[in-house]
């Protein structure tokens, strides 16, 4: 059966606009049920701040670590001048050890130079310039007080050396006998009771060979104080007292040190 054209023309449009619509349904059949028919656009976090916060983070970590280094350092500057402390005053205690070699030979002698001062000590010995023998009681003592420092029993032999001031009050030696024992309250970090013995060996012996050493270590007993300038001027006076000392030499060693 023929159609007239117009009729083609409307069943051909109705044909086409039929196909569009199943067209669109196959499309939509392909959607899960439930679920929007458009897909939403993406959510961009601005990430800007989170960054910000991360570096402040990172910067916080870095300033605290520095700021451990720097107590490590610190700490180990106190360590190194603790162990260079402690190494010079055993250097300076086997220096003196030494030094005290020339005592024991005079006492296997029996005999010690008094000091030379005309005074009259505390515990009552005429400082004559006379030579003054030593009882083989009190030789005994100080050898034993001595044998101790040697070994190193530093709380002994500072017992030891109590004892001899006390039971020898009238000895040659209680020079040597004070010097000791202030160089023991050194090694112990007893600082006031040095002060106090090696005072007594300037004070008491001016012309004890011992004296210069004592003046000495009365500026570092001051250094230790942190009273730098009384130290200082203590080692001018044992230069001035004691030219041609050994402990001339180290109290300029010790201005020189401490120069500004």
């Amino acid at each position: 059966m023929r159609f007239p054209l117009p009729s083609r023309l409307w069943v051909l449009s109705f044909l086409t606009a039929s196909t569009v619509q199943a067209a669109d349904l196959t499309s939509q059949s392909s959607v899960p049920l439930g679920t929007a028919s458009s897909v939403p656009a993406p959510v961009y976090i601005d990430q800007r701040q989170g960054n910000t916060e991360l570096l402040m983070q990172v910067q916080q970590l870095q300033t605290e670590m520095q700021a451990l280094r720097d107590q490590l350092e610190q700490q180990g500057q106190v360590i190194r001048q603790l162990q260079k402390d402690s190494r010079d005053r055993y250097i300076d205690v086997d220096r003196r050890l030494l030094s005290v070699s020339s005592d024991v030979n005079t006492l296997k002698k029996g005999r010690v130079a008094a000091p030379e001062a005309n005074t009259t000590s505390a515990g009552g010995i005429n400082n004559s310039a006379v030579s003054t023998p030593v009882s083989g009681s009190a030789k005994d003592a100080y050898q034993n007080a001595y044998a101790l420092v040697r070994s190193k029993q530093f709380d002994q032999a500072i017992t030891a050396y109590q004892a001899f001031i006390k039971n020898y009050p009238d000895s040659a030696l209680l020079p040597n006998a004070y010097y000791w024992l202030g160089e023991l309250y050194m090694v112990k970090n007893l600082t006031q009771e040095a002060e106090r013995v090696f005072n007594s060996v300037v004070e008491q012996y001016p012309k004890s060979r011992k004296t210069p050493d004592a003046r000495y270590k009365l500026g570092l007993v001051y250094a230790r104080y942190g009273q730098q300038d009384k130290a200082r001027k203590q080692m001018e006076s044992v230069k001035s007292f004691h030219p041609d000392s050994t402990a001339a030499k180290l109290a300029d060693q010790f201005l020189e040190s401490t120069a500004k």
